[in-house]
């Protein structure tokens, strides 16, 4: 614990609360013991909210569209691991013997998991605050050596293929609802599909531009991963 406090340059007043965000769940179904799902739901929100607001305000001759791939670059599950090794999170985890000789505490999701629910727990236990400074501390650099190259290398559709993956949800699928216009300036109209819900429609001037699309929108779609959060 005493490890962990000195890589985030914070000490827990309620240790507890650190020890629930390092609780894989396999470990608190084996031990009736709070686990950090809830808390990775409070973190996800925080980190969500601050890395939006910085790049809200330091590139403001962006639209929305390039925020939207630069936040989902800063926040994915890749990312937050990154984060998470760097302070050495794995670790400290708390895993069920089935994950733990599985290699729990270097899975990519575990380890994204874990990073949020960090994030939770400061909140809760030094206020937003607390929970900002991380992040910045963490992300800051990031944030500002963003290039246009890094915008717009994002791919959306592997982003939500990882994403539904890891929630067991099955690969999605891209129906094309109609193509419009001349053959010089097409457009395509696609809808995604994951299980029996139909999600948002994307528009583009290629079928993968408008796939893309899609897969943006259902990222962003906070009452589908609500809907499908275990």
């Amino acid at each position: 614990m005493e490890d962990i406090e000195r890589r985030i340059g914070y000490k827990f007043k309620k240790k507890e609360l650190l020890g629930q965000a390092l609780t894989h769940s396999s470990y608190g179904y084996e031990n009736s013991s709070p686990h950090n799902e809830r808390l990775e739901f409070l973190g996800d929100s925080i980190l969500g909210y601050v890395i939006s607001r910085e790049l809200f305000l330091r590139f403001q001759a962006d639209h929305e569209g390039t925020l939207s791939k630069l936040k989902s670059v800063l926040v994915s599950a890749q990312s937050l691991a990154e984060k998470a090794r760097e302070l050495e999170l794995g670790e400290h985890l708390r895993l069920g013997r089935g994950e733990a000789k599985a290699g729990g505490k270097n899975k990519q999701s575990i380890l994204a998991d874990a990073m949020e629910s960090l994030f939770g727990a400061l909140s809760l236990d030094g206020g937003f605050q607390a929970a900002e400074d991380l992040i910045m501390k963490l992300y800051g650099e990031d944030i500002r050596n963003a290039t246009i190259d890094i915008k717009n290398s994002v791919d959306f559709k592997t982003l939500l293929q990882e994403r539904l993956q890891e929630r067991a949800l099955g690969l999605p699928r891209y129906h094309v609802i109609k193509e419009e216009g001349p053959a010089h300036n097409r457009r395509f109209v696609v809808c995604i599909v994951v299980g029996d819900y139909e999600g948002p429609v994307g528009t583009g001037t290629s079928k993968k531009g408008a796939q893309q699309e899609c897969a943006r929108l259902l990222l962003e779609d906070d009452a589908f991963w609500e809907a499908h959060t275990r």
